[in-house]
């Protein structure tokens, strides 16, 4: 079963389902994951055709109240990632 992974559990799966060494298959995840940060930073939106698209969005302030106290406060505006998976990966899973 597969859920959630580290970047050192993906790069095994690399080496145990395409006889990559640990070297060649981390810098593989690694140079992945840097691509996609880079396309995010620059352009704020990634597709890879067959896989899916990542995207970047703003999320605005939005106020919020502390569980314990009853206290509103909030909660700062940020950049999220989104991912959207393509058809075809959706027709696989």
């Amino acid at each position: 079963m597969m859920d959630k992974f580290t970047i050192t559990e993906l790069a095994e799966v690399l080496i145990r389902k395409n006889g990559l060494s640990e070297n060649e298959a981390q810098a593989f995840v690694a140079a992945i994951f840097d691509i996609v940060k880079e396309g995010l930073d620059t352009d704020k939106i990634v597709k890879v055709k067959g896989f899916g698209t990542f995207k970047l969005i703003e999320v605005s302030d939005r106020e919020s109240v502390k569980i314990n106290t009853g206290e509103r406060y909030v909660i700062p505006g940020h950049s999220k990632v989104t991912f959207t998976p393509d058809a075809e990966l959706k027709a696989k899973v």
